[in-house]
This record gives structure tokens, sequence and C-alpha cells, in this order.
């Protein structure tokens, strides 16, 4: 029996497969894009002896079920930032977390700290579609990766900024 995180893998990869999109068109819809807010840069910039806090807007979760299903995501990004965070990571997955591209907009919208989409990227379209919500940054579970396609994403990641 799989673990919810392959199970939830299992999901993204069965979806990217069904994808049919193309790849180059959705590069080129990144190019009039404002330019990303500099995660790593908010992380560094923490003042000496703080701890950069990346903070969570996250719904649910699939072992603990409802956390905060009635958040609102531009409030609660709003009080992170006011509250210090250097970063948000906002919860895009919508089976498993009850997430959504929106939420991610909706935060980005009414802060000005850099935003991570926290999702499965299993796909390189994942890597644009993330671009172009908004995030500043993706993630990536490097346990489910292989050497390739961590690589190719990488790649992808710095070419997208």
């Amino acid at each position: 029996m799989g673990t919810y995180l392959d199970e939830i893998l299992d999901f993204h990869r069965g979806r990217s497969q069904d994808d049919n999109r193309s790849l180059d068109a959705l590069v080129e819809g990144t190019t009039e894009l404002e330019a990303t807010r500099g995660f790593k840069k908010s992380l560094l910039d923490t003042p000496n002896k703080e701890v950069a806090v990346i903070a969570e807007i996250k719904r649910r979760s699939p072992s603990l079920g409802a956390l905060l299903e009635s958040l609102t995501p531009s409030e609660l990004g709003r009080e992170y930032e006011q509250g210090g965070a250097s970063a948000l990571s906002v919860l895009t997955d919508e089976k498993h977390f009850d997430g959504s591209s929106s939420d991610l907009k909706e935060a980005r919208e009414v802060t000005s700290i850099p935003v991570l989409r926290k999702d499965f990227t299993v796909d390189l379209r994942d890597i644009c579609d993330a671009r172009i919500m908004g995030a500043d940054a993706v993630l990536f579970i490097v346990a489910a990766l292989d050497q390739f396609e961590l690589r190719d994403f990488i790649d992808l990641s710095i070419e997208l900024d």
C-alpha cells in the first residue's frame, strides 16, 4: 500500500500524461509576464539573527483533514506579510488540499513578498503553469524526481525566472 505522497504523485503524473498542451506555447506565454519578486533574495535579506519564514496558505491536508477551509488567501497573506514573513507558500493542489491557482493569485495580488507555488511538480508544463499564475518560485519534491527530471526542471525554472 502506498503513502499519501505516492497516491498524490500518481494522480499528478496521470494527469500530466493526459495533458496535450504544447510546452513551447506555454513557455511563449511566459515571455511578457512581469519579473518575479526574487524568492531567494527575500530569504537572504532577512535581518541578521532572524529566521526567514515562508508562511503557508493551506486549506486542508490529506492526513489531517480540514485545517482552514474558509480561509481568505488575501487576508491571510496580508497577515503573514505584516507578521514578518519573507515569502508565502500557497497550496494549489485542488483534489488533495482544496487549493487553487486563484488562491495563489489572490494572495500575491495583495502582498509584496514572493510567492511559492506549492504543488506536485511532475512535468515541465507545471513550471510554466506556476509562472503564468504568478508564482515567483516553484516547489520540487526531489525524492519524487529522477536526476534528469530535476535537471530539466531546474533549467526551465531558471529560463522562466
